[in-house]
């Protein structure tokens, strides 16, 4: 039997190319062919009783505005009041502090007792005598548990009658004062005088 030379050449070209046809065919569909591990998760559903509310606005409150400190007696009490008073009439007499004692004087540069008093209560327009048994006489007599800053001490030192001495009550049981001609104004205890009867006084 006779074998005709072209159909053996296209029987051994079937042979050789359709094995390398295969293998390209199976290499190019698993390069296209996704991965399992390439694939995107699912969409979560959300249902209506999970949705998330949105988020309210934070409401900012206006600054509160800061009122200013009453300068009238009808805003304050009256304690308050006479306290405020009463340290002025201290923080003017402390200005004299080291200033001569000289009899009947009262300032700016010398003072006795009650003409001390006098000019501190001045520095506030309030007018005392220019006498320590005037000043008690002018004044609302008050006890001595009930001193506030600016109140007069009244001693008396030679007996009875009229007070021998003032001075101004700065709290905490001391005063300042012109005490007498060796001295000058300064600071004492109230019960400065030994032996004298103390008693107090308060400007209304």
């Amino acid at each position: 039997m006779s074998i005709d030379p072209l159909g053996r050449i296209r029987l051994v070209l079937a042979l050789s190319v359709l094995p390398v046809l295969a293998v390209a065919l199976l290499a190019l569909g698993l390069w296209i062919a996704p991965s399992p591990s390439s694939a995107l998760p699912a969409p979560t559903t959300v249902t209506g009783s999970s949705t998330i509310a949105p988020i309210a606005p934070i409401a900012v409150s206006a600054p509160t505005a800061i009122k200013p400190i009453p300068e009238s007696g009808a805003q304050l009490t009256a304690a308050a009041w006479r306290m405020a008073i009463g340290q002025a009439v201290i923080d003017a007499g402390a200005t004299k502090l080291g200033a001569p004692y000289a009899y009947s004087a009262s300032g700016p540069y010398a003072f006795d007792c009650s003409g001390f008093t006098r000019w501190a209560w001045m520095q506030l327009g309030v007018e005392l005598p220019h006498n320590s048994g005037a000043q008690w006489a002018a004044l609302e007599h008050i006890s001595l548990d009930q001193l506030e800053p600016g109140d007069i001490i009244f001693d008396w030192g030679f007996g009875g009658g009229e007070p021998d001495h003032v001075g101004l009550y700065v709290g905490n049981g001391m005063m300042i004062h012109a005490p007498n001609s060796s001295s000058v104004v300064r600071y004492d205890s109230i019960n400065w005088w030994t032996g004298a009867t103390t008693a107090a006084g308060r400007v209304r």
